[in-house]
This record gives C-alpha cells, sequence and structure tokens, in this order.
C-alpha cells in the first residue's frame, strides 16, 4: 500500500523489531483520526479509509507480536499506552 511510502523517511529505513506506529508519519495517531474523517466523507475517501484502518490495525497486531516475548520491549514501545487503555 502507498500509506508505506514513508517507511522511506525513517532512518535507517528498515531496522529489525521496530513497531511503525507512532514512529513513522502515515502511522500516527493524528493520522489515523484523518482515516477515521474519511469514513464520512464520501464513498471513496470511505473505501480508502477503511483499507487505512485495516492497515493500522494490522501494523498494532504485528508490533503486539513483535513485542509480546519481551515485557520491557512492550513497556517502552509506543503502543504500549493505547494498549493499556483498551485493556483496562
Amino acid at each position: 500500500m502507498l500509506v508505506d511510502l514513508d517507511h522511506l523517511l525513517a532512518d535507517p529505513i528498515f531496522q529489525e523489531n521496530r513497531c511503525s506506529i507512532q514512529f513513522h508519519p502515515l502511522h500516527t495517531y493524528y493520522a489515523m483520526a484523518v482515516y477515521v474523517v474519511f469514513l464520512f466523507i464520501n464513498r471513496t475517501l470511505k473505501i480508502i479509509g477503511i483499507g487505512l484502518l485495516f492497515h493500522m490495525l494490522t501494523d498494532f497486531i504485528d508490533c503486539i507480536f513483535t513485542f509480546s516475548a519481551c515485557n520491557s520491549c512492550l513497556e517502552s514501545s509506543p503502543i504500549y499506552p493505547l494498549l493499556n487503555l483498551l485493556l483496562s
């Protein structure tokens, strides 16, 4: 998906065990809020918004799987506050 082009802005471009949520510009909570707004505009943007939100969900799940073997890694990851909020 084109949303992953923002990975090219990262330094380094690839880093093992890096969570893309809150790291890449199009994977931030602010960007996700824009994707939610897409759901209410028109049919084309609604479809794009759904696709982007599913992409963010799969990246979020990937982050959880990546850090599941290391509790201290998970606690220091950018998704930990959101994960805590969702589980409380």
